[in-house]
């Protein structure tokens, strides 16, 4: 199971992008380049960190709760940013 996700973004769209993370119960640490995240769920908390190069947006999940499947926290990320490009 891979632990990064990259999306293809426009590069005027990362603030926006960072506001629906925070929209969705999500917090957000950093700039539009990089930073990190954080996800509460009734299973425990979700965190991990972003990065943005002007065209490719890449998710890193670095610690997740055991009972919460990782496909899981994709399929909530793919329905905020869309289709991935590349999933390791």
């Amino acid at each position: 199971m891979t632990t990064t996700r990259t999306w293809k973004c426009h590069p005027g769209s990362m603030a926006g992008i960072l506001e629906k993370l925070r929209s969705a119960g999500g917090e957000v640490d950093g700039a539009e380049e990089g930073g990190e995240l954080r996800a509460p769920t009734p299973l425990g908390l979700v965190t991990g960190r972003y990065t943005f190069d002007g065209e490719l947006l890449a998710v890193t999940v670095t610690a997740r709760p055991a009972m919460l499947p990782l496909d899981l926290i994709w399929s909530r990320l793919d329905a905020i940013l869309g289709s991935p490009v590349k999933t390791a």
